[in-house]
């Protein structure tokens, strides 16, 4: 191995670097925004930093296989953070996944600071198979590391790849991606929401602060479609406005993704008592089975899958989102689902 221990910055675009998500170039930066962007670097050398400004957000720290403290910067407007020092010189792998939402802002992502060589042929291989998520705070997973249903939101336990999302990722061994933002909806968002752009609005964008376009030259093999909780958050939405809209997304994601299989899932928050007197769960599966019909008719085939309602048995997570043990639950779920097709 090379004795070289120079201090070098390792450009985001360096064929050592690599990032999975949705991102833009600007000039030596990469624009990022939702949920499960990473930013992994393989190099030769006894430190590492990573420069990136983005006050607001909660980063999982993974070094060499070993999953470290999270990177806190939701009251840190610094752009340069230490991850490691004094390591042994040899190869080493770090990356750095943005577990917080869009609402947080967007990452100025200016690549690594290294005492070392960038070691390109070191970085580990993708998995093969790739899944986009597409939904609410469940596939976010707003509140999923609390344990107190009456605590409101906080971005330190937020954590997507605790979600039910994250869980089937890792049963698969998939590549994960996310367009996931609390209180949206597919028809409409829950009525606390300032901005009422339903997610489907966000489907094109790279970043939904910024509203830059994406290319969509990434592929998924599966899109996973989790939505329908907020529209049932005050009472039942428009029968035909809400199939409707399901029909008209899903076809979206197909044109966008014509050899994806794609998955129509309802939440495990929906239940027949909440709103009182709507049987919301009933006529959420109701509706999406309609819509599953209706797609059927127009010659496009969709999986739809109903997630366990959560009980309380395995907790909860804050705002009555679920638990760590139950987003598991569902995400196992999940995985054994595409595992039959």
């Amino acid at each position: 191995m090379s004795n070289v221990i120079a201090q070098t910055i390792v450009s985001p675009f360096d064929p050592a670097v690599r990032i999975n998500g949705r991102f833009a170039k600007e000039a030596d930066i990469a624009r990022a925004s939702f949920s499960g962007v990473e930013f992994t670097i393989a190099f030769e050398g006894t430190e590492a930093s990573v420069l990136l400004k983005s006050k607001g957000n909660v980063f999982n720290v993974v070094l060499d296989g070993k999953q470290m403290p999270p990177l806190d910067l939701s009251a840190n407007a610094k752009e340069k953070h230490l991850i490691a020092k004094n390591l042994a010189k040899e190869i080493h792998i770090i990356s750095i996944a943005k577990r917080t939402e869009s609402i947080q802002g967007d990452v100025l992502f200016k690549g690594f600071e290294i005492k070392g060589v960038p070691q390109k042929e070191a970085l580990p291989q993708k998995p093969k198979l790739k899944i986009e998520f597409l939904g609410n705070s469940i596939t976010a997973g707003y509140g999923v590391l609390d344990s107190v249903k009456e605590h409101t939101y906080s971005p330190i336990t937020q954590d997507v790849f605790s979600s039910y999302a994250g869980f089937a990722a890792r049963e698969l061994n998939a590549e994960i991606r996310t367009v996931a933002f609390s209180g949206r909806g597919i028809y409409r968002n829950h009525p606390d929401s300032k901005d009422q752009r339903t997610l489907p609005e966000f489907f094109p964008y790279i970043s939904v602060n910024a509203k830059i376009p994406w290319d969509f030259s990434w592929q998924p093999d599966i899109a996973v479609i989790e939505l329908g909780t907020n529209d049932f958050s005050v009472n039942a939405p428009d029968s035909a406005g809400f199939v409707n809209s399901v029909v008209k997304f899903s076809k979206q994601v197909k044109e966008k993704y014509p050899n994806a299989k794609i998955i129509i899932t309802d939440g495990p928050m929906l239940n027949d008592f909440w709103p009182k007197g709507v049987p919301s769960l009933t006529l959420c599966r109701k509706f999406l089975d309609a819509a599953k019909e209706e797609l059927a008719k127009q010659g496009i085939s969709v999986h739809r899958l109903s997630f366990s309602r959560q009980d309380g048995s395995l907790g909860y997570g804050a705002d009555w989102h679920p638990s760590k043990r139950q987003s598991e639950k569902n995400g196992k779920e999940l995985a054994e689902f595409i595992k039959r097709f």
